[in-house]
């Protein structure tokens, strides 16, 4: 029986290489663990990539304290972003692209039970008002190089991500969806909206930093002058 898609751990949400490499054409699974630690730079820009050593169905380890003997399986526990983004290094067939969005609705769906959860209930809207930004975002940055010729790789959105990270919270950093505030949520939303715009008009992107530190500022100044 294959495993779910996605998991829920505490407010953690993620999926494995393993279940990665089952759900895309059986992939050698051996051969997915490689490609994330090749390139295993890029998928730390969204957080920590945790490796764990499975020694039988009832027995995980991490790697640290693997035991001797029997056989063992290394496999990377991945985030909704590392995630999305090993697939963007896969070859487009049509069952990794039906995965695709299996993935994405499986972490929307994960992530909305978490926001029940743990968190006070406009969450739930503020998170999803996030998420379809960021889907706004990345199709102007597709459509406006794919009229320009381009290809669009997965570091341009990484790039675009971490701009807009950048100009909520100061670094360009990867953010962990469960430890933003409401406040900053709603925030990163709008950012990503101004991002969408502002690409969609042709602007580069050191005038789109500029204006997207101006458009923070101002944001904030607003809500301290209503004593938020």
């Amino acid at each position: 029986m294959k495993a779910n898609i996605v998991e829920i751990k505490g407010q953690q949400v993620f999926t494995t290489s393993l279940v990665i490499a089952e759900r895309c054409d059986n992939r050698s699974h051996a051969v997915t663990l490689k490609l994330i630690r090749k390139y295993q730079e890029d998928f730390e820009e969204f957080g920590e990539v945790n490796f764990q050593s499975l020694l039988s169905d009832s027995d995980l380890k991490t790697e640290s304290k693997r035991q001797k003997g029997g056989q063992v399986t290394t496999y990377a526990v991945l985030n909704e972003d590392q995630a999305t983004l090993l697939i963007t290094y896969f070859r487009n067939t049509p069952t990794v692209r039906k995965f695709k969005v299996q993935l994405v609705k499986e972490f929307r769906k994960a992530l909305d039970e978490v926001a029940r959860l743990y968190a006070n209930p406009p969450r739930r809207d503020i998170l999803e008002g996030k998420r379809k930004a960021h889907h706004g975002m990345m199709d102007a940055l597709v459509e406006l190089r794919e009229e320009a010729g381009k290809n669009t790789e997965a570091h341009h959105f990484m790039t675009e991500n971490k701009l807009c990270n950048w100009a909520v919270t100061g670094s360009f950093n990867g953010i962990n969806e469960t430890a933003l505030s409401n406040e900053d949520a709603v925030l990163l939303g709008k950012v990503r909206r101004c991002n969408e715009s502002y690409i969609m008009a042709g602007l580069d992107y050191a005038e789109r930093k500029k204006r997207l530190q101006a458009y923070v500022m101002r944001y904030k100044t607003k809500l301290i002058g209503e004593g938020r």
